[in-house]
């Protein structure tokens, strides 16, 4: 019995060195992004005051798809890309088809562009989705128009205060395209996602399903919880400026780090 539990102390010991040079490995070399993002994109669990007594807080890094330019507003689109047959191919993948339900999720590299030009264009989106409720409602005010134009200009608030504004761009199996491409960007993060490829039957085209990110939380060090003590998760109605602040760095491994958390 002894024998085993030793086996297990080993086993246990060995898996945390195992992690740990990991995280030194990813934050000792090259930082491929230094962001400061805030409470709208890395937003506190439901449980955070439960999980700040004990010591463990996390915050949910939280990313977006944009919508295409012929597309109406919607703040939540699917998290999926549009690809070419060639590009799918190049990705690594077999084509799909109708039935290509099996096919295994597969990480690759991805682009997300912080605070940019796909935001703003989200932005304006909302404010002509409003515009266009509200002349609806000043040409009949009736309750269907009203509703409409209540819930738009709703919209339009979240986008501008509290929706996140980290948006995915394209994916790639190797980082050093991605880097090349987006050279003249600073507010880029490359990361590691998974992907599925899917195949639309009605309109015969493809694309990748974006699963989740590999890394897809950041545990906030204990000496940086202070600006967070106090704080919930903000509510589906709840419309305000965001209340804390994240430098967040990412290493060559590809996984973010917190390097300081201010209150705001």
């Amino acid at each position: 019995m002894k024998k085993y539990l030793l086996l297990g102390l080993l086993l246990l010991i060995g898996s945390n060195l195992v992690a740990l040079a990991g995280v030194a490995y990813n934050r000792l070399n090259e930082v491929t992004a230094a962001v400061t993002l805030t409470e709208r994109e890395l937003q506190l669990p439901y449980n955070s005051s439960a999980q700040q007594e004990n010591s463990g807080l996390s915050l949910q890094i939280v990313w977006r798809s944009p919508s295409a330019e012929n597309e109406a507003y919607q703040p939540y689109n699917a998290k999926e890309s549009r690809l070419s047959k060639e590009q799918v191919l190049a990705l690594g993948f077999e084509l799909p088809d109708e039935g290509y339900y099996g096919v295994q999720s597969q990480p690759l590299y991805w682009a997300l562009e912080f605070d940019g030009a796909l935001h703003d264009a989200e932005v304006v989106k909302a404010e002509l989705r409003y515009q266009k409720a509200l002349a609806s409602y000043n040409t009949q005010p009736n309750e269907d128009n009203t509703r409409l134009k209540n819930d738009a200009l709703e919209m339009l608030k979240k986008e501008k205060l509290i929706n996140s504004r980290l948006f995915f761009v394209k994916a790639a199996a190797d980082y050093q395209s991605l880097a090349t491409e987006f050279a003249d960007q600073d507010n880029m993060i490359f990361v590691k996602g998974l992907t599925k490829p899917y195949y639309h039957q009605n309109s015969d085209s493809y694309g990748l399903s974006l699963n989740q990110l590999l890394v897809n939380h950041i545990m906030v060090p204990l000496a940086d919880t202070k600006p967070l003590k106090g704080l919930s998760r903000l509510g589906y109605r709840d419309i305000t400026a965001p209340r804390y602040s994240v430098e967040v760095n990412w290493g060559s491994r590809f996984e973010p780090w917190i390097v300081a958390v201010t209150a705001d």
